[in-house]
């Protein structure tokens, strides 16, 4: 070995022993390591500071690093008034129910059904729209003159509008 080649080596923390190797067995073993040392840092369950990285051996149980704190809704809390409570007694009650989340879809998907049978082209001029392109643009593109492109889009307005009017 030269004095500019620089010795590789893996850490075995149970036995802390230092075992010498090549680069490439100290990558392949570090490279598993790595990414789920990087996936428990990501989850807020390990603090390992990087010095400490090549000691890790995926064992978190025995790790000194690993928080232990476990983000729960049940965990107690205390409220300002010192009254004891729960995360989960936090969440509104008013949030939508599922019945009525299903239902708003399927109106929504009639809703664009009866669009595409009054005006095909409306939700490619939608589209064009979030892109970024302007009316002329669109009118151009579709081959029919912006005026006409503005009453097509107010006619199917006005009729979407007496059809559905919870959405309007």
């Amino acid at each position: 070995m030269t004095t500019n080649e620089k010795q590789y080596y893996i850490y075995i923390r149970s036995t802390k022993e230092r075992i010498p190797c090549t680069e490439e067995e100290f990558r392949n073993y570090y490279h598993d390591i790595d990414l789920f040392r990087q996936r428990q840092q990501y989850h807020k369950q390990c603090v390992c500071p990087q010095k400490k990285w090549l000691e890790c051996d995926m064992d978190c149980q025995t790790c000194p690093f690993r928080r232990n704190e476990v983000f729960s809704l049940d965990k107690p809390l205390e409220a300002a008034d010192g009254e004891e409570l729960n995360l989960v007694d936090t969440i509104p009650d008013d949030s939508p129910l599922i019945s009525d989340l299903i239902a708003d879809k399927d109106q929504l998907g009639l809703l664009l059904r009866r669009l595409q049978e009054i005006m095909p082209e409306a939700l490619t001029v939608g589209q064009m729209r979030l892109k970024g392109q302007t009316d002329k643009e669109i009118s151009s593109l579709l081959s029919i003159k912006q005026n006409t492109l503005f009453y097509r889009l107010k006619k199917a307005k006005k009729i979407l509008e007496e059809e559905f009017p919870e959405f309007f």
